[in-house]
Formats: structure tokens, sequence, C-alpha cells
């Protein structure tokens, strides 16, 4: 199980560090946050730009994905009888322990990537909304992670 943990702890720092990359890849690219719509049609017309975008969205979408297994890793580690528990009921056992997540905040990250999952290029001011909102809960993640790392070990 702690071999398990190390795993997904090492996996979520490595997405929240893609992340961070893709990031600042858009701003030497010159964009700044928050992003248009405009600017997304302007980085969707080069390769840098759209592999930036891309990597946004397959790192958060991994990110978020693996972040349920850790919290339940985690609370495993720490005693708890999650194993077999809906996504719902470890958010809260989590929060119940003191862990900074909570049953919103974890649907409205769940929300965010199944968002950027469906949207079309053509839906450029849409990304530009995803790509701020993913923007603005990066300190949290890595707050979250440091957390769930810091009860654990």
């Amino acid at each position: 199980m702690r071999e398990r943990f190390q795993r997904l702890l090492s996996e979520e720092k490595k997405h929240l560090k893609r992340l961070k990359e893709a990031y600042e890849t858009l701003g030497s690219l010159g964009y700044s946050l928050p992003l248009s719509g405009e600017d997304v049609r302007e980085l969707l017309t080069s390769r840098e730009g759209t592999m930036a975008l891309d990597q946004i969205a397959y790192r958060f979408s991994k990110l978020q994905d693996s972040l349920g297994k850790l919290l339940k890793t985690s609370l495993s580690l720490l005693g708890e009888s999650v194993e077999h528990l809906p996504m719902v009921d470890v958010v809260n056992a989590a929060e119940k322990l003191g862990f900074p997540v909570s049953e919103e905040k974890w649907f409205e990250l769940k929300n965010l990537r199944n968002l950027i999952a469906h949207e079309y290029e053509e839906e450029t001011d849409k990304i530009a909304e995803l790509i701020n909102g993913i923007f603005r809960e990066l300190k949290y993640l890595e707050n979250l992670i440091q957390h769930v790392e810091g009860r654990t070990e």
C-alpha cells in the first residue's frame, strides 16, 4: 500500500509540474491570464500554442482522476476503510479528518475535468474560460497534494 501511495504521489506531482510548465509556455508565447477567446484562437494557430493548451487539458484530467486514487490510498494508510466507498464518501471522510477538500470543491474539479474533455476547438470562449478556471485551481491542488503527503508520511 505504501508503494502505491508513493507511486500515486509521484504521478500527481508530475502532472502538477507539467501543468505549471504549460502555463509558463503560454507566458513565453506572450499570453497572460486570464485568456480570452481571441487568445485561444491565436494559440490554436501555432504548434506551440496548441501543444500548451492540449497539455493543460490532458494533465488536468489526469491529475484530477489520479487525485481520487491518492486520497483513497492515503485514507487507507491512515486506517480508514474506504476501498469500496464511492468517491463522494471518500472526500467526505477526508474532510472529516481535516484534509482541505470538500464535496463541493471535488465536484467543481470534476466538472472542470468533464467540461475540458468535451470542448471543441471552435468553442474558443469556452476553452478560455476552462483554461482560466484550471489555473485558478492550481494553488489549491498543490496545497491539497502537499497536505495528503504530509498527513500520510
